[in-house]
């Protein structure tokens, strides 16, 4: 605690220590109860994480059908396709 000269500046010093006491108390009051707007209850909506697998689902990746070959035995024939095979 700090010692305060009994002078002039006494005063002002206690009222100031006063305060900073009433400040670190803070002011308790009552709680307020939360006003209940809506007569339906919605779940809160919460995290939902992306999915991180431990392995893959398939054993085998898929291969391309189209590959070169099957361009050529099959080509694709519409009209935007034409026009770039003729360019």
């Amino acid at each position: 605690k700090p010692v305060v000269a009994k002078s002039k500046a006494s005063k002002p010093a206690e009222k100031a220590l006063k305060a900073a006491k009433a400040v670190k108390k803070g002011i308790q009051k009552k709680p307020t109860r939360k006003i209940r707007t809506k007569i339906h209850f919605y779940r809160p909506k919460t995290l939902k994480l992306a999915r991180k697998p431990k392995y893959p689902r398939r054993s085998v990746p898929k291969t391309n059908k189209l590959d070169q070959y099957q361009i050529l035995k099959y080509p694709l024939t519409t009209e935007s396709a034409m026009k770039k095979i003729e360019e």
